[in-house]
């Protein structure tokens, strides 16, 4: 694939090879039905993005089982009504949540998924208790629930006796990520003080949720890895290697994303990447956003390192890793997840 910066050319297909189009656009509609029959269980599972995610999780995953896109789909959609709670500036649902509720619900959905969907959030009394009223209806219940059961779901895959705790420790990491930025965004408030664009770039790959996803697709797509695999430094071990990976990948991801929501991030004063040069070095809105379209390429190269050290067995999950990244990449400069239909996703065919 060529490189996507500063093209004018860029369009909702760019990020997915010509060949696989036709078979990706089909797929995505044909996954469309379940996955909205699923997430219609939870109302606070926005569907604005289902269309757009189906074609993001067949486009990352074109030619594996339609049951690990849907499963895929619908995980990218759950994190997605956690990321609107945290972020309640969004207005896409109409609930104020304390900080202090905030934690505890975050710690709550990552001892849910580390439990392997064996408690329900009525096991942790003391991460509760916050809520003065509780019911199945409440938006922070409806993704606990949510939760539940997609880990339940996801156990039944083979690869998940092997790969389920990858996915565990990457949904904490991410959920911690999400709630470094709600303190940033109060600093900023408080004081007019943001992180560093390192300290920034750092915790936004994994709170872009792409280590999320990916790993639950290994938990999915995954095979046993040949014990006489070995790696050289600086990959101390396989779970290093793939935590490299998916973390470069979506260093990339977070970058083109915050181009996408600069202005809306802006007005709702939350740390961006963009922004964070503008204030600390000075620079226009257009060179900033320059050298964060030179930064977004180099970590599309960067990650072919890692993802070609790769065990074989690990060779399509692999390259589901890559075919996410250029997608998501290329999708940011067309439009933001929200903002597409089922009527536009069948018009592209």
């Amino acid at each position: 694939m060529e490189t996507l910066k500063n093209t004018a050319t860029v369009n909702e297909l760019s990020g997915i090879p010509a060949v696989d189009r036709a078979h990706v656009l089909q797929t995505a509609l044909s996954i469309y039905p379940e996955v909205e029959n699923w997430v219609a269980q939870f109302p606070v599972i926005l569907p604005q993005r289902i269309a757009a995610v189906c074609l993001a999780l067949t486009a990352t995953a074109p030619y594996v089982q339609p049951s690990v896109i849907v499963k895929a789909s619908i995980l990218s959609l759950i994190i997605y009504a956690v990321d609107d709670l945290v972020d309640i500036t969004e207005g896409f649902l109409d609930m104020t949540l304390t900080v202090e509720q905030m934690e505890a619900m975050l710690t709550l959905y990552v001892k849910l998924v580390q439990s392997s969907a064996n408690s329900t959030y009525r096991d942790y009394p003391d991460l509760i208790k916050v809520f003065p009223t509780i019911n199945e209806s409440q938006p922070w219940v409806q993704i606990a629930n949510a939760l539940t059961k997609f880990c339940q779901e996801l156990q039944k895959f083979p690869a998940a006796a092997i790969y389920y705790s990858t996915f565990a420790k990457h949904f904490k990491l991410g959920l911690e990520a999400m709630l470094t930025e709600l303190y940033w965004s109060q600093a900023f408030k408080e004081t007019g003080t943001y992180p560093t664009y390192e300290q920034y770039l750092l915790n936004g790959r994994k709170s872009i949720a792409a280590p999320l996803i990916l790993s639950a697709l290994l938990a999915m797509v995954g095979e046993p890895v040949d014990s006489e695999f070995s790696l050289k430094p600086p990959y101390a071990n396989l779970e290093t290697l793939i935590d490299e990976m998916m973390l470069t990948s979506s260093c990339g991801m977070r970058l083109a994303n915050d181009i996408r929501s600069f202005e809306r991030e802006r007005q709702a004063q939350k740390p961006n990447s963009l922004l964070i040069l503008m204030m600390t070095q000075g620079l226009s809105q257009k060179e900033a956003e320059a050298i964060v379209l030179k930064e977004m390429d180099t970590y599309l190269q960067k990650m072919e390192e890692p993802i070609s050290l790769l065990p074989f067995s690990l060779s399509v999950w692999g390259d589901c890793t890559k075919r996410m990244t250029w997608f998501t990449c290329a999708w940011y400069q067309t439009r933001e997840f929200h903002d597409f239909t089922k009527q536009m996703l069948a018009a592209l065919r």
